[in-house]
């Protein structure tokens, strides 16, 4: 029975830790969310004419950032980053922890995305939501060449 017990509690305790997508570094992991999180800021974010199709894909971004234990994350708006990683920040967090060089200033770059982000959410005038857009395309460009593209 403690044997029973003792495997129980380890295939709980390995489930409970997050996994990074496909049993990837964490360093690909950020690497794949930012790219995608570029594309959303930097292209889909500044078609059409529409405040709400901007929005969409700037929440993109934050999904992206923060992954779904993130503070602003929101499902309905979809996440597509799921199964890149556990949200490029937080997968910049636990690279910078092992000391991976670029990572650390790949986060100052990521969380002011995610800041610019959430400022451009907040804009009901598509002619305030793009640029707000651009210039998280910008921020998330200097996030993967600090990280090495």
């Amino acid at each position: 029975m403690k044997i029973w017990m003792s495997v129980v509690l380890l295939v709980a305790a390995v489930l409970a830790l997050p996994p990074v997508a496909g049993s990837q570094d964490p360093v690909a992991a950020a690497r794949a969310q930012l790219t995608t999180a570029r594309f959303h800021a930097g292209e889909l974010a500044q078609r059409g004419t529409s405040v709400a199709a901007t929005q969409l894909h700037l929440r993109h971004v934050v999904n992206c950032l923060q992954g779904p234990q993130g503070k602003n994350f929101t499902a309905a708006a979809g996440n597509p980053c799921q199964g890149q990683g556990n949200g490029a920040i937080v997968d910049l967090q636990a690279t910078s922890a092992s000391g991976h060089a670029g990572a650390g200033k790949a986060l100052t770059f990521a969380n002011a995305a995610l800041a610019v982000a959430l400022q451009g959410l907040a804009s009901n005038d598509v002619n305030e939501a793009q640029p707000f857009a651009a210039v998280v395309a910008r921020q998330l460009d200097a996030a993967l060449s600090a990280l090495g593209r």
